[in-house]
């Protein structure tokens, strides 16, 4: 029965047009759906939207530095670095700036670090927007972490991954870094 009635009430549009509302709103197809149907479907997917976009959907730049960016573009965009050190972890070189370190391999940036007080003294900026880890508004702009390991909690956006490091004694963010799963 009800089978019926859902197919009644599709095919009810077809039927409607009597010759007391020849002028009825028909759409290209013969439905009954004007223009204030679609207007109301198109303003809920926005609300619906706007809900869903508060949360950043990827990863592209720390600090203004954006992950696989070449070693030309990291130096064009922020200078000739403080020092340049290899990295005791990676086989890379660690671009050291004022306000960000960059691990560069091949002649890519494979991440971007950030510690404490360079947040402090320069800000910290995820894909161009202000993040503040001390006041905890990570919750806001990024959701719940992914992954909480002891060290800190992980975030992920496809296969780039965004680091808060906590320490293990106070629970304070102790760095943060912006990386690709694979060169972890």
């Amino acid at each position: 029965m009800n089978v019926w009635i859902l197919l009644f009430g599709l095919l009810s549009p077809l039927f409607a047009a009597d010759s007391s509302a020849p002028n009825a709103p028909m759409n290209a197809d013969g439905f009954g759906f004007g223009y204030q149907a679609v207007l109301a479907a198109h303003n809920a997917a926005q609300e619906t939207g706007d809900s869903e976009n508060k949360f950043i959907r990827s990863f592209e730049s720390l600090a203004g530095v954006s992950l696989y960016s070449s070693e030309e573009e990291l130096t064009a965009r922020k200078g000739q670095p403080l020092s340049i050190v290899p990295d005791p972890w990676q086989d890379s070189l660690e671009y050291r700036y004022a306000d960000m370190s960059a691990g560069v391999s091949d002649g890519v940036v494979v991440y971007v670090h950030v510690s404490p007080q360079q947040a402090r003294d320069y800000g910290l900026r995820l894909n161009e927007i202000r993040i503040d880890p001390v006041n905890d508004t990570l919750q806001e702009t990024l959701g719940s972490p992914d992954f909480v390991a002891e060290d800190g909690d992980v975030y992920m956006r496809g296969s780039t991954a965004l680091k808060i490091y906590r320490s293990q004694k106070t629970g304070q963010w102790d760095g943060i870094d912006l990386f690709d799963e694979y060169s972890s």
